[in-house]
C-alpha cells in the first residue's frame, strides 16, 4: 500500500467513527451534567397572578432560597409578587387581582386560608418530617411538599388550581395530589 492510500483509508476510518459522536454532540453535555432535564422545563398552559407569601418565621422562605420557587412560577409564565409580612399580604390582595396564594402551611393555618374561598390558596410543607407532613395532611388541609424532587408536581398542583378557578370551580385536591380541604 502506498503512503497515499494509507492516508485516506486511515482519514475515512476516523471520519466514519467519529460520525456517530458527532451526530449526538448534545448528549455528551447531558452525560456531563450540562444539560437541563425535560423534568425541570415546565410552561403553564394556565397562567395567571401567585402571591407567594414568605414570612420570615416559616420554612417556605427557605424554601424559596433552595428550591427558587419564584424563579419557577415566573419562568413558567406566571406573574409572581412576593411579600413578607401579613400587612403586604393584605395590600396585595386589595391592589392587585391575584388568582393564587402561595403560602407556608402554618401560615394557613394560622390565617385560617381557605382553597374555597374567593382567592385559592395552596399550603406548602418544606422541609417537614415524615411525622409532621402526615399531621399536616390528617388535618384534612390540602397541602403540598416542596423539595427539590418534587417541584414539578408542584407547579402541576398549581396550574390545575388556576384551571379550575378560571373555571369557577373549586379546588379538587385530589387532582393535584393534596388530601383534602381545609
Amino acid at each position: 500500500m502506498t503512503r497515499k492510500l494509507r492516508v485516506i483509508i486511515t482519514g475515512a476510518a476516523f471520519g466514519l467513527l467519529s460520525l456517530s459522536a458527532a451526530l449526538a454532540c448534545g448528549d455528551k453535555l447531558v452525560a456531563l451534567g450540562g444539560g437541563v432535564p425535560f423534568e425541570r422545563i415546565h410552561v403553564a398552559r394556565h397562567t395567571g397572578q401567585v402571591i407567594l407569601y414568605l414570612n420570615p418565621e416559616t420554612r417556605l422562605r427557605a424554601a424559596n432560597a433552595e428550591i427558587r420557587l419564584d424563579t419557577a412560577l415566573t419562568r413558567a409564565g406566571h406573574t409572581v409578587r412576593t411579600v413578607v409580612t401579613r400587612a403586604d399580604l393584605d395590600r396585595a390582595l386589595q391592589e392587585a387581582h391575584a388568582d393564587l396564594v402561595l403560602m407556608d402551611w402554618a401560615d394557613a393555618m394560622q390565617l385560617n386560608a381557605r382553597l374555597t374561598d374567593k382567592i385559592p390558596t395552596l399550603p406548602v410543607i418544606y422541609g417537614g418530617r415524615p411525622e409532621e407532613v402526615a399531621q399536616a395532611q390528617s388535618q384534612n388541609a390540602c397541602v403540598m411538599e416542596a423539595n427539590n424532587k418534587n417541584g414539578s408536581q408542584l407547579m402541576r398542583a398549581i396550574e390545575h388550581i388556576l384551571e379550575d378557578h378560571e373555571k369557577g370551580l373549586p379546588v379538587d385536591c385530589t387532582k393535584i395530589g393534596g388530601r383534602g380541604l381545609t
